[in-house]
């Protein structure tokens, strides 16, 4: 079973703007959507359009907590698993403008002890050989303490970690001995702190967090494909130049391809593929994708290896 851990959940508010937004004048938007946000949620979203199900862990309280919670449940390949807490879960609006988004993410509210709690008693649930996902941000009151402490439960129950989240220095990500992480470029020059990576710079970058433990990574390059370390070699995701209209959910859509095809077929080239397709299938729409979507984008996946 993959558990999908999202720490801070969200109601995604897309909307669409004509021109550049204006500041201290009323912006318009159009074709407003709205959905369950927070990675993790995003990735169960994905995994269930595969065909593969999911329990997804979300903190959640107040009126968008009941929205998240009633969304979710909608789709029977996911198996919601709440945590309640005190607070109002958060409200992120992305303003769609000439191919272009303006994010707003809110803060959120704060987890306490109770929540806490809660957490931790649904870790005891995962059992040996299940994959346990924690991807974006957490919540007010978690801290990193907190994450390698839920991180070493996960290892006692002899469970795969894959670890999906910006805000982590690599001490603690090393700390946290994740068997998979999934960077975008700019979150691997966060993790080595140094901006000047660019995609040239992947195979270096990566053969850095490998001499740091670091030996699992899925890296997205957006519209440049990704590329994926491992302890055999490097394989290289090329796609084509597609109109790519929403960034959002793509690099969720991408581990939930690459995670649910692995779990199914064991390929790590054809989970690759499906990673790809995925990414490119949610990052080519504003709604939610299908698996034919998904299906369509495939054949144009194309994997080069190297050994390391």
């Amino acid at each position: 079973m993959i558990y999908t851990f999202t720490l801070n959940p969200s109601i995604d508010y897309f909307l669409k703007v004509e021109s550049d937004p204006l500041t201290d004048e009323v912006n318009r938007g159009t074709d407003t959507v709205f959905k369950a946000g927070g990675k993790g949620l995003n990735v169960s979203r994905v995994l269930s359009v595969l065909d593969v199900p999911s329990k997804a862990v979300a903190l959640l309280g107040g009126f968008t907590g009941d929205f998240i919670r009633n969304e979710v449940e909608k789709d029977k390949n996911i198996e919601l698993v709440e945590v309640k807490i005190n607070g109002i879960n958060r409200i992120n609006t992305k303003a769609h403008f000439r191919n272009r988004a303006l994010c707003i993410n809110g803060e959120g509210p704060e987890a306490d002890e109770e929540a806490k709690d809660q957490l931790f008693e649904v870790l005891n649930e995962i059992e040996a050989g299940d994959t346990a996902v924690l991807s974006g941000s957490m919540m007010r009151g978690l801290t990193n303490e907190d994450l390698i402490a839920m991180t070493d439960q996960i290892h006692e129950k002899k469970a795969k970690l894959v670890i999906d989240m910006e805000k982590i220095s690599l001490d603690v990500l090393k700390r946290c001995r994740p068997d998979l992480i999934k960077p975008n470029l700019y979150e691997l020059q966060i993790l080595l702190k140094d901006p000047s990576i660019m995609k040239e710079d992947a195979e270096d970058a990566l053969l850095r967090l490998k001499k740091e433990g670091i030996e699992n990574v899925l890296l997205s390059l957006g519209k440049d494909g990704a590329v994926l370390m491992d302890e055999e070699d490097l394989l290289y995701l090329e796609q084509p130049d597609t109109d790519l209209v929403n960034k959002v959910g793509a690099g969720d859509a991408m581990l939930a391809g690459y995670l649910g095809t692995l779990e199914k077929t064991g390929d790590r080239e054809l989970a690759l593929r499906y990673a790809g397709a995925a990414g490119n299938a949610a990052a080519s729409q504003i709604e939610d994708i299908t698996k034919e979507t998904v299906l369509s984008f495939l054949p144009l996946m194309n994997i080069r290896t190297y050994q390391v």
